[in-house]
């Protein structure tokens, strides 16, 4: 099997189907196109994930632990889930539900 350029792969479709420009042919030069559009963006990401899953699982537990022992409650798990969330529209809270006015 050869690993092709994205050049070598168009020159392949244009000599196959030589001034063919229907509907399947497009499509065909287009999905090409992307698919190596997608391989060099994939190639630039730099990023290393896994090292940042382990860094955002770590904090996680943190804050999870700390919920424990450093006196916070349910809700402040709530606001770091769900920091934009407008009071009104939050579930009721348990004590919220039972309180007499």
């Amino acid at each position: 099997m050869a690993v092709r350029t994205r050049e070598e792969m168009l020159n392949i479709i244009n000599t196959r189907f030589p001034g063919d420009t229907s509907d399947e042919v497009l499509s065909l030069i287009e999905d090409v196109n992307d698919t190596y559009n997608d391989y060099e963006n994939r190639l630039a990401d730099s990023t290393n994930w896994h090292e940042k899953y382990e860094q955002n699982d770590a904090e996680w537990r943190q804050k999870y632990k700390d919920r424990f022992f450093n006196g916070g409650k349910a809700e402040d798990i709530d606001d770091m889930i769900e920091p934009d969330r407008p009071p009104e529209n939050r579930p009721k809270t348990f004590e919220e539900l039972f309180k007499e006015d």
